[in-house]
Parts: C-alpha cells; sequence; structure tokens
C-alpha cells in the first residue's frame, strides 16, 4: 500500500511569517508574564509594609 501525503509545501515567506507571529507571541507572553509578576510583587511589598501577615506583632 502506498502511503499519501497531503503536507502542503510551504513558501520560504509562509514560513518566515509564521516565525514572526510565532516570536511576537512569545513577546506577548513575555510581556505579560513581567506584568503580573511585577504586579504580585507590588501586592507582596504592600503585604508586608502593613503586616498584614505579621500574626506575631
Amino acid at each position: 500500500m502506498e502511503e499519501k501525503t497531503t503536507q502542503k509545501q510551504r513558501t520560504r515567506e509562509e514560513i518566515l511569517a509564521w516565525l514572526q507571529r510565532a516570536r511576537e507571541r512569545k513577546q506577548a507572553w513575555e510581556e505579560q508574564t513581567q506584568l503580573e509578576l511585577k504586579v504580585m510583587a507590588e501586592e507582596a511589598r504592600r503585604a508586608r509594609e502593613s503586616h498584614y501577615f505579621d500574626f506575631a506583632g
């Protein structure tokens, strides 16, 4: 039995466009992650300064 491949040959431009979109998604994800980490650090700093979690004090 002969195997048939239905994969389409991609042009250089299609591959480069795909890679560029992947880079843009990665950049957006990194920026979002950095923003979330910054917010978490700020919340932790505020909680520390307010002694909210300082049960001994």
